[in-house]
């Protein structure tokens, strides 16, 4: 009982530093912040399944110009040459 004696004011602070910076949260408090979350998120981020799309048309693109640079620099090689 003693050591409970003792050691109670440091017991006390720690409580109200707990309290004080909300080290602990309610059920509630969570629930808000999860859905605070994922409105951050969707306004924020794109999904995986858009990213990955939008990533294959940009290859298919950048393919398509590839080869129309080819294409020229085979056309001006030719007339080069005539």
């Amino acid at each position: 009982m003693l050591k409970v004696v003792e050691y109670a004011p440091v017991i006390i602070v720690v409580m109200g530093f707990f309290i004080a910076y909300k080290i602990f949260v309610t059920p509630q408090q969570l629930t808000e912040l999860k859905s605070e979350l994922i409105e951050y998120i969707a306004d924020h981020y794109v999904s995986d399944k858009t990213y990955r799309e939008n990533h294959r048309n940009l290859q298919e693109q950048l393919a398509l110009i590839h080869q129309d640079i080819n294409d020229v620099k085979n056309l001006l090689i030719q007339k080069r040459g005539d």
